[in-house]
């Protein structure tokens, strides 16, 4: 009994000492790093995950970020695809994805897609079939679209079910959003911003405007 009695007393004046302990100092209120404000990007980035076509050592360069679902986003599609035809030298254009799911139910499916085609290397001509079935796009047709430029079906279709590309989609969501944008199709063309559609005139203006701060 008296053990028991000491030990209680032990126990009972550690709890004390360790409860004013604790009263006297301050408590560390710092907010763990995932709940830090989220990032601002200035400019956009380009690794060898994203779509190109063009120019490979080009002095402009126009980094897109769009929505296969998005009308106007396939509406400014034939004016870039021309400006890149009219400068094959000087001129780079870089896809990105900007998705908007709550309006086009679709838009991430087909931007998965159309990444699972690029590990074939066929992204582009991947790209251009959506857009000209914008209006009808689905799970089918994604197939359909891989069947008719000779994908391996089976590899594209494993991609296309596991979403195998979605971290790609939500890398460059994640950097629109960091950068401001609110709507597609947004391009950076050298140091320019533009959100929305424009002519290809206008287009072609823009590019040949940087391309002459380079001579300046």
């Amino acid at each position: 009994n008296r053990w028991l009695f000491l030990v209680v007393i032990g126990f009972f004046s550690i709890v004390t000492v360790l409860f004013y302990w604790i009263r006297t100092n301050p408590i560390d209120l710092t907010p763990p790093a995932s709940h830090t404000n989220p990032i601002t990007l200035t400019k956009p980035t380009v690794t060898f995950v994203n779509p190109s076509k063009g120019s490979t050592s080009p002095k402009v360069t126009i980094i897109e970020f769009s929505d296969f679902a998005c009308i106007h986003c396939q509406s400014i599609h034939p004016s870039l695809d021309a400006v890149v035809k009219a400068f094959p030298n000087d001129v780079q254009l870089v896809w990105k994805n900007l998705p908007n799911p709550s309006a086009h139910p679709e838009s991430i499916p087909a931007a998965i897609a159309a990444h699972c085609a690029d590990r074939q290397e066929a992204f582009w001509n991947y790209h251009d079939l959506l857009f000209a079935r914008q209006s009808m796009l689905s799970q089918e047709v994604y197939l359909q679209i891989a069947d008719e430029l000779q994908l391996d079906h089976a590899r594209f279709a494993s991609c296309l079910a596991s979403q195998d590309t979605m971290g790609i989609v939500q890398k460059d969501t994640d950097e629109g959003l960091a950068l401001g944008i609110i709507a597609t199709p947004a391009l950076f063309i050298g140091s320019e911003k533009v959100i929305g559609v424009i002519t290809a005139e206008e287009l072609l203006n823009l590019v040949q405007a940087e391309m002459q701060k380079l001579q300046l």
